[in-house]
């Protein structure tokens, strides 16, 4: 939701203070004489019935009720069960309890500065909408958000920016609770499709049907207030068809609606990086452990260690693909069209990479270390920077290159990321450089080969990725190339790959720390390719607005740790030797 300007919200905000926000049930029954809300209301029975309602959101996205009402919870309480509330009976408590909820502290804040401004202990994690809007009727941040607005967004403070999104959380809050952007209602006839919010439905022509939708809403607000569980379910059903009447076109499948509440209930991205995690510790263990007890042979299937770790990484990977399935059939396209699925890929591909390479090392590194990859980009994928709402897909992605190209880059990053932590590990095998180590010595030369065969393949699949975006971009655009950000920092991935993969064709060259140090340096421009000019550039495969970011820190870290550990090994290779002295 865009930022609203000041004079709207102080309209908006003085007319809350003064007559409270819309909705039927408030409206008929005050805040001051009724007790606090006791809780979830809805029978299981309801609470299902009211979660498989279809709403039409800003976007034209069809959804069912429950995946909005979480992404409300958690853009204004950045919680998804706010105090025990389950979302579907806070968001009808919200709209037919409005009054009480704006004295509630509901509205989350975190930053410190913020904090300040507002005038609350740094322990408090939530303020009420009232403790925004002084007696006198005034924003309390009305002219730090109308400095933020006016500066520049290169040239905005932390504060500047936390202050708006801050702001933005609010208005979201007032106008949830007023019943606004749930749009539950189809109007009929309509050519455009057109579904409307609570109000509209009572307010609007209807084809003829208005006394019916009049009803429907009225019933549906006035047994939410009353928290009569029959009235409810009498509401719920006569609402549901309506939908059915005179939305059917629009409703999604039952298979596309159910895969939908899953995901939404079982959070599968989230939930799968502990058991990946648990993978990776299980797998490194065995590793190392092969390198003291084994020198360094393949492992039988059957090794307690070993097993029980590629067993918990396979169950993973399972788990994942299908959740990844679930998403597309949810979506009704492939789930490549943004930041958050692109990881979510990115992350399949790492995990297929590892069980791929696994079976032909079987000593746990490639899985392992794949086990690692995936959960650290699963990680990321949960940051606030990205988005995991489905939406629509813009006109240019409407193709079935989507699938074609955006797989097959993605999916290459998957294994030059793998081939990158695969160069971490040999360069910390690299760090146990020493007289008599054979067996260290002889992993190391196995990691290199490894390690080469999946920077291979990795570089093959950009360098075909590449060369079928010119041919989508020629159908879209009318140009195979144009030096778009994103188009020449792929070309600099691919010439950076295939200058660290021919290194072993130079003699002076061909040694393991080349290798290792040259594939776990080599990521930061797949970084580049992707965080750098998605986030951080403007182009036409930006996601960037249009200026640059403020750059995160942790590219720094990033930066740091490459240096240090390059370095590191570097010297021990330079100044040891796995030969005993004479």
């Amino acid at each position: 939701m865009k930022h609203r300007g000041l004079q709207t919200l102080f309209i908006l905000s003085t007319a809350l203070l003064l007559l409270g926000p819309w909705s039927a049930a408030s409206a008929q029954d005050p805040a001051a004489g009724r007790p606090a809300p006791d809780g979830n209301f809805l029978t299981d029975a309801n609470r299902e019935l009211a979660r498989t309602l279809i709403m039409q959101d800003f976007r034209g996205r069809m959804k069912p009720l429950d995946t909005y009402v979480r992404e409300l919870s958690m853009k204004i309480t950045k919680r998804e069960n706010f105090d025990g509330w389950d979302p579907v009976d806070l968001y009808f408590s919200w709209i037919t309890e409005s009054e009480y909820w704006f004295n509630q502290p509901v509205i989350a804040v975190r930053f410190e500065g913020i904090k300040d401004l507002l005038g609350v202990s740094a322990e408090t994690r939530h303020v009420s909408g009232a403790s925004l809007i002084t007696q006198g009727r005034q924003y309390v941040l009305g002219d730090e958000i109308r400095t933020a607005q006016r500066t520049p967004d290169r040239d905005r403070s932390k504060l500047q920016r936390k202050l708006l999104t801050f702001d933005e959380r609010f208005n979201i809050f007032y106008h949830a609770i007023g019943g606004g952007g749930v749009r539950l209602y189809p109007r009929p006839g309509d050519p455009d499709h057109t579904w409307v919010e609570f109000e509209e439905a009572r307010t609007t022509p209807m084809g003829g049907q208005e006394s019916r939708f009049i009803a429907a809403v009225n019933g549906l607000l006035e047994a939410m207030r009353n928290r009569d569980n029959d009235a409810i379910r009498t509401a719920l059903i006569e609402t549901h068809r309506l939908q059915a009447e005179f939305g059917a076109d629009l409703l999604p499948g039952p298979q596309a609606l159910k895969a939908e509440l899953w995901l939404n209930s079982s959070h599968p991205f989230r939930n799968v990086t502990m058991p990946y995690l648990a993978a990776f510790a299980l797998l490194i263990l065995a590793f190392f452990w092969n390198l003291g007890k084994m020198g360094g042979r393949s492992f039988k299937w059957r090794h307690p260690l070993y097993g029980l770790g590629m067993l918990l990484y396979w169950l993973s990977t399972i788990y994942l693909l299908y959740a990844y399935i679930l998403r597309w059939i949810a979506s009704g396209r492939a789930p490549l069209s943004n930041g958050y699925e692109s990881l979510i890929f990115i992350a399949l591909a790492a995990a297929i990479a590892g069980i791929i390479f696994e079976f032909s090392d079987r000593r746990g590194s490639s899985a392992g270390v794949s086990a690692l990859l995936t959960t650290v980009i699963l990680s990321v994928a949960m940051l606030s920077t990205f988005d995991p709402a489905i939406g629509p897909l813009v006109p240019v992605l409407a193709s079935f290159w989507l699938i074609i190209h955006v797989t097959i880059i993605t999916g290459s990053y998957g294994f030059l990321g793998l081939g990158s932590i695969l160069g971490g590990l040999t360069l910390i095998l690299i760090l146990m450089k020493g007289p008599g180590r054979i067996t260290i010595h002889k992993a190391i030369l196995k990691l290199t080969k490894l390690n080469l065969n999946i920077l291979v393949t990795g570089l093959g699949l950009l360098s075909i990725g590449t060369l079928l975006g010119g041919v989508w971009a020629n159908e879209s655009w009318g140009r195979y190339w144009g030096w778009d950000p994103k188009e020449t920092w792929s070309l600099v991935t691919i010439l950076v790959y295939a200058l660290v993969t021919h290194t072993r064709w130079i003699p002076a060259l061909n040694r393991p720390w080349i290798l290792a140090a040259g594939s776990f340096a080599a990521i930061s421009s797949v970084v580049m390719t992707y965080f750098g000019v998605n986030y951080f550039l403007s182009g036409l495969h930006s996601y960037a607005q249009g200026e640059a970011a403020e750059v995160p820190a942790w590219l720094f870290i990033f930066a740091g740790v490459i240096i240090a550990l390059c370095a590191a090994s570097w010297l021990t290779d330079r100044f040891r030797s796995w030969k005993a002295p004479a």
